[in-house]
């Protein structure tokens, strides 16, 4: 005979008694893993992805005490039992919540309050049964932090209420939100801090934030497709710089960053520069370096000429795991010369392009 504090009945047992918790542990056999590896039969608390925006907290588009939930369907994994099993909910309408009655702006100080859905279940001693989307204010203070809730609950986002405070803007939202899919199906994760920490053999995820598609292998996250390359530049959001010029001083025109990735990288950099030296028997060095550190690729060049010179300058850096990389491309004097100047005169990316190709390493 089965022992039901080992042996559950199984969903939809003809003849049998199928309780709430056999119900949502018959149910959570379809839904994806929990990150913890003392709970193999847990589910993972999330949002389940889909068009639009589901369950994110935005503020009115005019400021005003309220904020805007979207409609969404998730799981929340019950935490009160060892075999409390997954809920599975629903907010089908758009919902409006009024944050400065549940957390009111304070005086002098800032507070911070959670807008989450937390399930109610009268099987554990609650009041009521059901999931309510609400906030939770915490304490005003200094330095507030957010306030600490039981049970079972899925986060969404972070408000943080300024002191004195009349309306909700944009910039006060945090997004907290987590996503979950059927078991088996591909996580979107909103950034790596949701990379789970110890999944599962086979599982697979992408980075919305990076463009990463990862599959977990052993113990290590590993890119989807074997010896996938990432390509970087040729350069971040506001550079290149082409208004300033080497002198006494070396001219930094370029910068490109490296997000980071859950395994190690080898990476092959590639800095251009065409500038136009007051000179043709100065020398200049041309220099790819870590941001504000020691450099990846180096190449020197004469004026020549005409005075304009084209300059590559090439090299390769180990990247370790979880690690990001801010990389800088500069203009200097070298040989020790004294004089002369080197403009870095145009903005097109083959002339001053800063490209890193990223290659996956054991």
């Amino acid at each position: 005979m089965a022992d039901p504090e080992f042996e559950r009945d199984s969903g939809w047992l003809s003849g049998g008694v199928v309780d709430a918790e056999d119900a949502r542990l018959a149910t959570g056999v379809l839904a994806a893993a929990s990150a913890n590896p003392g709970n193999p039969i847990a589910a993972r608390t999330g949002i389940k992805p889909g068009p639009g925006s589901p369950g994110n907290v935005e503020a009115t588009s005019t400021p005003s005490r309220n904020v805007t939930v979207q409609p969404f369907q998730g799981v929340i994994q019950g935490t009160r039992s060892s075999a409390a099993g997954a809920y599975l909910i629903t907010l089908a309408r758009q919902k409006t919540l009024d944050v400065l009655t549940a957390a009111p702006a304070h005086s002098s100080n800032p507070r911070i309050a959670l807008v989450v859905a937390q399930q109610k279940d009268r099987q554990y001693g609650d009041e009521s049964d059901g999931m309510l989307v609400r906030i939770v204010a915490g304490n005003p203070a200094v330095t507030p932090v957010a306030p600490t809730l039981t049970d079972d609950w899925l986060p969404l986002a972070e408000i943080t209420v300024r002191a004195g405070a009349g309306a909700i803007t944009p910039a006060d939202i945090k997004d907290l939100r987590t996503y979950t899919v059927a078991a088996g199906g591909v996580l979107p994760l909103q950034t790596q801090e949701s990379l789970p920490a110890d999944g599962y053999s086979g599982q697979r995820v992408y980075d919305l934030e990076t463009g990463l598609d990862m599959v977990r292998a052993g113990t290590a996250w590993r890119p989807a497709a074997t010896g996938a390359v990432e390509l970087f530049g040729p350069a971040d959001p506001g550079w290149p710089l082409t208004t300033g010029s080497a002198g006494a001083i070396g001219y930094t025109f370029n910068q490109v960053t490296v997000p980071a990735a859950p395994y190690p990288r080898m990476l092959l950099v590639t800095g251009q520069l065409t500038a136009q030296t007051s000179g043709a028997n100065e020398r200049w060095d041309h220099v790819v370096r870590v941001q504000d550190g020691p450099p990846v690729s180096l190449a020197c060049f004469h004026g020549g000429p005409t005075g304009i010179t084209t300059s590559v300058a090439q090299g390769h850096r180990l990247l370790p795991a979880a690690t990001p990389l801010v990389l800088t491309q500069y203009v200097a004097r070298g040989g020790g010369m004294t004089t002369g100047t080197a403009l870095v005169f145009s903005p097109a990316a083959h002339y001053t392009g800063l490209r890193v190709m990223a290659f996956p390493v054991p």
